[in-house]
């Protein structure tokens, strides 16, 4: 898995070309990327704005996209929306995943023991899609399974590349300069210390940065059969949770990404 997300990220940076590479296929999956929790439904305007591809590809591509049922339009206002056969890929996808699962009953434990909110995310290109979440006492954390953060905001983001090898965490980590130019010194700033803080601690904190009053830490879980990375983060309020706290938080959390990385796919 980690070789494919290599080879994808020199594709879309214009590094060398795969010949096995199909890019209209690309084009189409990144459409349908587009739609998440937050963003159900898209005009083709948005989906412009939010792919960057000309107006007539997309066109085109949402035009197979709807007869091949993956998208629906509404008759009301044109907009489009996910189709059952998006859906029932989803749900093959994360039926096929042992870890969430698996993952659940100590992830409400610990929630139930600290009242902190659990997630369990895995990046998917620039962003970290949520597996599993148990919800704390901070309604601000609880988005459900299958919504997105950008991993240079995430916990869970900062945990993964705090443990890729050299080349992994060197081809994210362009992608995000090339994503976030004017922002690029402060959150290359925010990801050396996040990594300082996994040599130091075995973990990473995250201090009032996804929100004021949201303080979290998170680890990594790697995969024992695939060496595929997972994050895993706790969070709760920063008036109950300042540092001293979360690093013996860290420290249960640790122990679970050992046991969690022999199931994890």
């Amino acid at each position: 898995m980690m070789a494919a997300s290599v080879v994808k990220e020199k594709v879309a940076s214009g590094g060398p070309k795969d010949r096995q590479y199909v890019t209209a296929l690309a084009r189409g999956l990144k459409i349908l990327r587009c739609f998440n929790h937050d963003r159900r439904e898209l005009s083709p305007q948005e989906i412009v704005r939010l792919t960057g591809l000309p107006q007539p590809t997309v066109w085109r591509l949402c035009h197979t996209l709807h007869r091949e049922g993956f998208i629906q339009c509404s008759v009301e206002n044109g907009r489009m929306m996910l189709g059952l056969p998006a859906l029932a890929l989803g749900y093959a996808a994360h039926v096929q995943q042992a870890l969430p699962e698996v993952a659940l009953p100590y992830m409400r434990a610990l929630t139930e023991r600290h009242r902190l909110g659990i997630s369990l995310a895995v990046r998917d290109g620039l962003q970290m899609l949520y597996l599993q979440r148990t919800h704390g006492d901070f309604i601000y954390f609880n988005d459900p399974v299958g919504a997105r953060r950008p991993l240079a905001l995430a916990p869970t983001g900062w945990a993964c590349l705090s443990t890729y090898d050299d080349a992994e965490r060197s081809e994210v980590l362009q992608a995000l300069k090339r994503q976030m130019p004017t922002k690029w010194s402060d959150t290359l700033s925010r990801l050396e210390r996040a990594r300082q803080d996994y040599r130091k601690h075995g973990c990473i904190l995250s201090i009032g940065i996804l929100h004021g009053q949201l303080n979290a830490v998170a680890v990594p879980i790697r995969s024992v059969k695939s060496g595929r990375v997972y994050g895993l983060s706790a969070a709760g309020l920063a008036t109950e949770w300042p540092k001293k706290q979360l690093l013996a938080v860290g420290a249960e959390l640790t122990e679970l990404a050992r046991d969690l990385a022999v199931v994890a796919d």
